[in-house]
């Protein structure tokens, strides 16, 4: 491995002083001394394609780039197989889907019948230039340039966009020998609607039918781990998996008809929790670049960077929520990286010499393309000490889920100051150094301003004489949509069992902030508590619902009672209202009755109704400990602990200004933000 890795750096000085052309050539020996005693296969599809000028040069750029690139071994994941094998098979009878529960259903029956297979593997990984044969290499090359030279839009798509991003066989971590066919056979009639029309218009098509059809859910893998990894065909042909699968489906699906696409991610949010992927098209228009600012987020508002809004509504008004409490519509993009087949000569994995580097700039393939979407900066950040030789920093943004900091750009340290391009601005940043697969803090936060400026937040000797805390992360506008849809809905109590003699206890007429506890005057002795959300809603959506009342003595008492009514989804039925957990949450759908409620046996007088929003959970609870931290040069230092209140605020005195702040909840959740105290705000970054 020492004398590849040697031969890689050798590389790079052909490519400095004598062109791409003989680094190329360059590659493809490092690549054949890799692959070992499969170097034979490699020889020979170069030795098939020798006369045929334009087919050999793809194949020299297929395998010169082939160089470090790894494939699941399928053998290693068969263990979860049936589970897949399953969901395929009902996606070949239905086609999708009929809901987003069912696919729960199906691998929950099959967990009975496979306990064996419900342990979770890590999967094997193999170098591609190692085991993939001449025979697949040849009749892929052969199947790209047929999906080329066919499409109507062959005259739009030069040599070089087609041997980057339709000629490669694979967009992650795993390849398909046979996708081509597969898609090809799929959406033959989806594509050939546009066969007078640009690439990209058949191109968008294909997205929107994939991912109309394919589940991007991350929670139905926290449910079944041991479904994770697998293969790309599982994923494909079981329209199910994550962000990233769904669009490594799409870019494989648009490669087979000739379409040049290629997988774009943000690497970490800056102002949310992980990334994100999507699928560009080579050659569509740029929307503009967007400021990282907060916008207004109507249904028809385009995204400028894919998934920037949390969610898109139109709130008419805002009554019932607190003044100071600011709502986040826009996630903010620190870096964008296009994540190509063809290796980068010039990115961290290519140039740096120990191979001691973060996970994510391992990639050879990573393009920064940060700068053709998000308004950015060039900075020089000053260091707090030296670098070992040949080290590189790091700008990294906030962790939640770690309470730490993730790398999302790298750069060149000289004279304790390090040079970072096209960064996103409106953002918090920590520069560090990577030692040891650590994260060694190098210096003081900042905020990079709109303005492309660096304000430092390492505190002064000003406080704030009082802090108020509202959440523990931004009040995010999805969030505000689940509570705006109960405007309008109500409370009912009946006493007779087809409902005939509801009377009305309480109508929600302002967005209900988090929690409510509502009296109720006067109500008659009832059997039925009852939450009606159907004449205002085509569904409803409610965490947790308690109804009180006076017992047989004239104490006040929460009252017991069955469920009734409206069902619920999935995951999300009647019973999640009274598991004492806010996260869960009631989802009732119109295709059943309008409303959900709770049969307490016997008449009561009921006196209060409690219930919460669906939410994330994250307000300051009344009653639940909380901590305030502030962070130094040494970490994180408390400011103290504190009961929730009961106008569900948190204050606090004499916290310093200019400095970093977090909240934690002892009592339940680990979710949350950094942010900043301004005007009586939290800023949440």
């Amino acid at each position: 491995m020492k004398k590849i890795t040697l031969y890689f750096f050798i590389v790079l000085a052909f490519w400095g002083c004598k062109g791409e052309r003989k680094a190329q050539e360059a590659l493809l020996k490092g690549t054949f001394l890799q692959a070992g005693k499969n170097s034979t296969e490699l020889l020979a599809v170069l030795k098939h394609f020798q006369d045929d000028p334009q087919k050999f040069e793809a194949a020299k750029f297929l395998i010169a780039n082939m160089f470090d690139k790894i494939s699941l071994d399928s053998a290693s994941v068969l263990e979860s197989q049936p589970f897949y094998d399953l969901l395929a098979g009902y996606i070949r009878q239905n086609g999708k889907y009929e809901d987003t529960e069912i696919y729960y259903y199906l691998c929950d029956s099959l967990k009975n019948q496979y306990p064996d297979s419900t342990v979770r593997v890590a999967g094997q990984y193999r170098l591609d230039n190692t085991f993939l044969s001449a025979r697949f290499l040849i009749d892929h090359i052969d199947r790209a340039f047929e999906a080329w030279h066919n499409a109507p839009w062959k005259d739009q798509v030069d040599f070089e966009d087609f041997c980057n991003y339709i000629l490669p066989y694979k967009s992650g971590n795993d390849y398909w020998g046979d996708s081509r066919r597969y898609f090809r056979t799929k959406y033959a009639d989806t594509v050939s609607r546009f066969a007078n029309e640009s690439y990209i218009s058949a191109g968008k098509c294909i997205d929107d039918t994939i991912k109309n059809n394919f589940q991007q859910d991350g929670r139905f893998f926290d449910k079944f781990p041991f479904m994770r990894p697998t293969t790309l065909r599982n994923y494909a042909s079981a329209q199910l998996g994550t962000c990233i699968e769904a669009n490594t489906t799409v870019i494989s699906a648009m490669r087979s008809f000739g379409i040049p696409a290629v997988l774009n991610f943000i690497p970490y949010w800056g102002n949310s929790n992980a990334g994100h992927h999507w699928t560009e098209i080579i050659g569509e228009p740029s929307k503009g670049r967007y400021d990282n600012e907060q916008l207004p987020s109507p249904k028809n508002r385009e995204d400028i960077v894919n998934d920037m809004f949390w969610f898109k509504f139109d709130c008419e008004t805002l009554e019932g929520i607190p003044e100071n409490v600011q709502i986040r519509t826009c996630r903010t993009v620190p870096k964008v990286f296009r994540c190509n087949y063809a290796i980068r000569l010039d990115g961290l994995a290519s140039i740096a010499p120990t191979g001691d580097i973060p996970h994510l700039f391992k990639n050879r393939g990573l393009e920064d393309i940060t700068d053709r979407f998000v308004d950015c900066a060039d900075i020089d950040v000053p260091l707090d000490e030296e670098s070992l030789p040949d080290e590189f920093a790091y700008l990294c943004c906030y962790d939640p889920d770690n309470i730490s900091w993730t790398p999302v750009a790298w750069g060149k340290v000289r004279n304790k100051k390090a040079r970072f391009e096209k960064m996103g601005k409106n953002i918090v940043y920590l520069p560090a150094y990577y030692r040891g697969g650590r994260i060694i803090p190098s210096g003081s936060p900042f905020l990079l301003t709109r303005n492309g400026k660096i304000e430092f937040l390492n505190g002064c000797d000003r406080i704030h004489p009082e802090v108020t805390v509202y959440s523990k992360v931004p009040f995010r506008n999805h969030c505000l949509y689940y509570a705006y849809v109960l405007l309008g809905t109500r409370f009912l109590a009946a006493n007779r069992q087809d409902l005939s003699d509801t009377v009305l206890l309480h109508s929600i007429d302002k967005i209900p902030y988090y929690g409510q506890n509502v009296t109720v005057e006067k109500a008659p002795p009832s059997r039925y508590g009852i939450f009606y959300f159907g004449a205002e809603n085509e569904y409803g959506f409610i965490a947790e619902l308690e109804f009180w009342g006076l017992d047989e003595n004239g104490n006040e008492v929460a009252l017991k009672g069955k469920p009734f009514g409206n069902p619920g989804r999935y995951g999300n039925t009647a019973q999640e209202l009274m598991d004492a957990n806010r996260e869960s949450f009631f989802y009732g759908k119109m295709d059943d009755v309008g409303y959900v409620g709770l049969d307490f046996g016997k008449p009561y007088r009921i006196t209060r109704i409690k219930y919460h929003p669906r939410s994330d959970d994250n307000n300051i609870v009344p009653g639940e400990l909380y901590e305030l931290y502030y962070w130094t040069t040494n970490g994180w230092e408390s400011l103290g602990r504190q009961i929730g209140r009961d106008d569900k605020t948190l204050r606090y005195s004499n916290v310093p200004q200019n400095t970093l702040l977090r909240v934690h909840n002892h009592t339940r959740g680990k979710e949350n933000r950094i942010f900043l105290y301004d005007n009586d705000k939290q800023i949440f970054y």
